[in-house]
């Protein structure tokens, strides 16, 4: 089975490739919220790397965020227009979930993306032990994710964590480091798609009517929906940052 995965949360695209679970090769693009072409190209070139072609992809695993707004939406685009052409099965994550995986070795994991305006989307994830370490069920949620500022997330916190990985954590590294000294900050602050593409064998494909509602998973509402909430005196409490 060969995986072809997708990440257009962060600033930084990436796509990966992986057969039968062994990854093939990767591609990183700048900026996929802004040049939906970079996409497109990094595909192409990772395909054509391997000598194959669109028709060899046996499935689709995509992060369906939180991350860019219009980053998430093109990547999701992409990805349904992929599946549309030949039906080739479709698995998603979300991007808190799949930082965490790699590291569930390391203990009680939390991952955090810079959600700007002085925010960071996080969640807490830790290893299942009734599960396959392998499986991305391995990584049991121990704390949903929340759009919050670094400071009232840090103050919830009812333990330490282990590991603290993403943007988030390097944009706001003073203030965790400082409230938990001894954790460990990973270096990989993006998503890893070589790693969803490895795992994405063991997720299970959506029906084809999830395919057609699937939509981005942004935690708090866009800049429009915002907008819109507000002229309706609908937005909810601290959901204005």
């Amino acid at each position: 089975m060969v995986t072809l995965a997708l990440d257009t949360s962060h600033p930084v695209g990436s796509v990966a490739l992986a057969r039968d679970g062994s990854v093939l090769g990767t591609e990183r693009f700048q900026e996929p919220s802004t040049h939906l072409v970079s996409l497109g190209h990094a595909v192409d070139h990772l395909l054509a790397s391997v000598s194959l072609t669109p028709a060899g992809i046996d499935r689709i695993a995509v992060v369906t965020g939180p991350g860019s707004f219009t980053g998430l939406r093109i990547g999701l685009s992409f990805a349904k227009g992929l599946h549309a052409a030949r039906a080739t099965p479709l698995v998603t994550i979300n991007a808190l979930h799949l930082l965490a995986l790699p590291l569930l070795g390391r203990g009680r994991v939390c991952a955090m993306i810079d959600a700007r305006r002085g925010e960071v989307y996080a969640a807490i994830y830790e290893r299942d032990p009734s599960a396959d370490a392998a499986h991305p069920a391995a990584a049991r949620e121990v704390s949903a994710p929340h759009a919050r500022t670094p400071e009232t997330w840090l103050a919830t916190l009812d333990s330490a964590p282990d590991v603290f990985v993403g943007t988030g954590v390097a944009a706001f590294r003073a203030p965790i480091t400082a409230a938990f000294p001894g954790a460990f900050i990973a270096e990989e602050i993006y998503p890893s798609t070589a790693h969803l593409a490895s795992i994405a064998h063991r997720l299970a494909p959506l029906e084809e009517a999830a395919v057609r509602t699937l939509e981005p998973f942004y935690v708090r509402p866009s800049g429009a929906e915002r907008k819109r909430l507000r002229t309706h005196g609908r937005l909810p409490e601290g959901a204005d940052g």
